[in-house]
Formats: structure tokens, C-alpha cells, sequence
């Protein structure tokens, strides 16, 4: 992982949540249990052992949300029974299940916390031009509560 890519990755939003992941890497399918997810890749808990920069297709179920996902990963870093791994390409499934997470308040880490109010705020997305009121009017909720956030460190 590039220094570029970790600085990236720590100042995003992870979700700290509940899932099954399946790695897609051959025959047998291998599969582990999800630690946390972000907008750059997840922290996945499993036996299997998988070598730094294996690419693979994974099927993935959070916990509480109603939608499989399909990806594409890559493991960037392993340690004992930890995977991380990196998505590859944006997806509109995943976009929208960060979007679920943040509305569904689920708890979050990220070691810049105003990056990651940031982030959060990027997830809202932008009004249409024609009928501005329900995602202008949640944007500004949200704005509103950034300083209670960060008085909470």
C-alpha cells in the first residue's frame, strides 16, 4: 500500500459492522466474517490465508442491510486471522450501502474525524436542481450537527 493510499484510507469513514464476506478466488470458494467497510475496503476476520496482492471477486452481506453486494479486492494487508482489502473499482451497490450505514447511524472510526464528517457529508448526495427540499433539507441537518460531533472527539 502506497503512503498515499493508507493517508487516504485512514481520513475515510469505516463502519464498524457485521457481515459475511466470500472470497471469490478459486475452487473452494473461501469465506470470513466482516470487521469493518469503508469507501476504500473493509477489514475482513478469517482462517484462510491469502497472499498480499491476490485480486478477487468478493460476495458480501451486511449485517441488517437488505442487498448482496459483488466487488472487486485486492489484499493489501494480513495479519494472523485479519485480511485487509482494498476495492478495486467504485460501485453504485457500495455507494449506496455506506449511504444506508450513515442513515442507519451505525458507529464509525476513522483517525481524521474532520475528514470523516466530511465524508460522511459527501455520502448525502446533492439535491436535484428541480426539488432541492429533502436532500438539501437532510445536508443541513447533518451540517448542523458536525460541532456536536466533534466536541465529542
Amino acid at each position: 500500500m502506497t503512503a498515499e493510499a493508507g493517508r487516504k484510507r485512514r481520513a475515510s469513514v469505516r463502519y464498524i459492522i457485521g457481515g459475511q464476506v466470500i472470497f471469490h478466488t478459486g475452487s473452494p470458494d473461501s469465506c470470513g466474517g466482516l470487521v469493518n467497510i469503508g469507501q476504500y475496503g473493509m477489514l475482513v476476520r478469517t482462517q484462510v490465508q491469502v497472499p498480499e496482492g491476490t485480486e478477487f471477486r468478493i460476495g458480501l452481506t451486511v449485517e441488517g442491510y437488505p442487498n448482496p453486494l459483488q466487488c472487486d479486492g485486492q489484499v493489501v494487508g494480513a495479519k494472523q486471522d485479519l485480511l485487509a482489502v482494498k476495492l478495486l473499482r467504485e460501485s453504485e451497490g457500495m455507494i449506496h450501502l455506506l449511504q444506508w450505514l450513515g442513515r442507519e447511524n451505525v458507529p464509525w472510526t476513522g483517525l481524521d474525524t474532520l475528514h470523516s464528517e466530511q465524508a460522511i457529508l459527501s455520502l448525502v448526495p446533492a439535491p436535484p436542481e428541480q426539488s432541492p427540499s429533502g436532500a438539501q433539507a437532510e445536508r443541513n441537518e447533518l451540517e448542523a450537527l458536525l460541532p456536536f460531533i466533534e466536541a465529542m472527539g
